[in-house]
This record gives C-alpha cells, structure tokens and sequence, in this order.
C-alpha cells in the first residue's frame, strides 16, 4: 500500500512548502487547490518556519562555539591550578612553607594529596580553595608563591567561569529553540499533508500523466510504508 512520505529535515519541509506557494501562484485562478485565505496562512506560515530555523541554526553554532571554548579554557583552568597545587605542596616538602598552613587551602595537614580535577566542580572548588588560601598566607606576612602566582591561576580560573556561564546561556537558548521547532515540524507536517490530500481530490479524475506531473509539482512522493520518524534535533 502506497503512503505519502513526509520530508525528514527542515530544509526538506522549507523545499516542499516553498514549492507549493510556487505552484499555488502559477495556477490559473480556477485551478487553484488553496483558497486565497489558505494560501496567506501558509504563506505566513513558511515565512515563520524559515525563521524559526535560522534561529535554530544559529543557536546551534552558538552552542558549538561556547562549547568548544568551554573545553580550552577547561585544560588551562585544570592546568594552572594542578600547577599551582604541586608548587604549593613542594614548597611544604622543602620546608619552605609551614605545613600547618595547608589548612588554608582546604588540605589535611596530615595527608596533603594532589586532589582529582577532572570535573568542572573540582576546579571550582580548588580554584577558589587556593586563591583563598594563598591571600590569607599572604597577609599573614607570607612570601608570595610563584610559576604561576596566583594572579594568572585567577585569570584562567575567571575566564574558565564566563565560559560556563555563557555555555548555560547558549545551551538554554537552543533548548528553548528546539522545543519550539518540534511543534513547529508538527504544524508544517500538518499543512503539507492538508495540502497534498486536497491535491489528490483535485486531481483524482484527471489522467494518469497529468496526476504524475501536478504532484511532482507539489512534491508529493509516495512510498511502499511508513519510514518517516519525527526527529526533534534535525
């Protein structure tokens, strides 16, 4: 049994809609399948969609952008404050700093490891541990460490804090565009259909070349079954 199939991207149900606005203003008036009251709302309709899917698109470079800064300042975040760490409990090994100033930044006094930094959290948390620790050992008359001083550990460590909080945003944003689209392919799945049925009862009686030709001109395209799956994220 034959079934219509219906486009699976964006750009695909943009083609087919596009297509029957095209076909709908070539038509003598008497052969128009639309009245003129269905052709404006499909017209606004296409116009909406277009541009709910450039915002899609873009939300999606958007996202993929602050991702991919995300992950550089992550390593230079992770990389100063594990550098930063290993100084400090390297000078407590030389005897250079006391080791009871440990506490200071968060550590045991007694069993001082290098922590696990492999999460966004961990880095928070140590970052903030250790600019902490180093300004009161300071003002407590304590010599300043360095390769790296904690003022570059606190550059990356602050620049590592707007990447996440601009990630937040973008990843948001498209959520918000995503969940929009998917009612959107619903409504434009809708009016192709509404719009290819009125098409099939316009041209049921008409010859079988003519019918052939007046749906590939509204880009009606049968199938054997069903292989159409709505996808959210195209």
């Amino acid at each position: 049994m034959l079934t219509k199939k219906l486009p699976e991207t964006n750009e695909e149900r943009i083609n087919v809609l596009r297509a029957i606005l095209n076909q709908e203003e070539l038509n003598e008036d008497g052969d128009k399948v639309l009245s003129m009251s269905e052709l404006h709302e499909l017209r606004l309709f296409t116009t909406s969609f277009e541009g709910a899917d450039f915002i899609l698109t873009q939300a999606i470079i958007d996202r993929n952008k602050a991702q991919r800064l995300y992950d550089d300042l992550f390593k230079n975040a992770q990389m100063y404050v594990s550098h930063f760490i290993q100084v400090l409990l390297l000078t407590v090994i030389r005897n250079e700093i006391k080791s009871e100033f440990l506490v200071l930044y968060g550590f045991n006094e007694k069993n001082s490891e290098i922590p696990d930094l492999s999460t966004e959290e961990a880095i928070l948390k140590w970052g903030e541990n250790i600019m902490q620790g180093e300004t009161e050992r300071i003002y407590k008359r304590g010599i300043p460490l360095y390769n790296p001083a904690i003022a570059k550990v606190k550059v990356h460590y602050e620049l590592f804090k707007e990447a996440i909080y601009s990630l937040t945003i973008y990843e948001k944003n498209l959520l918000r565009s995503q969940t929009g689209m998917k009612d959107l392919r619903k409504q434009a799945d809708d009016y192709i259909l509404n719009v290819w049925s009125k098409v099939e009862a316009y041209y049921y009686k008409y010859p079988q070349d003519e019918q052939t030709q007046r749906f590939r001109a509204y880009k009606i395209q049968l199938t054997p079954q069903k292989v159409r799956q709505l996808n959210v994220f195209d």
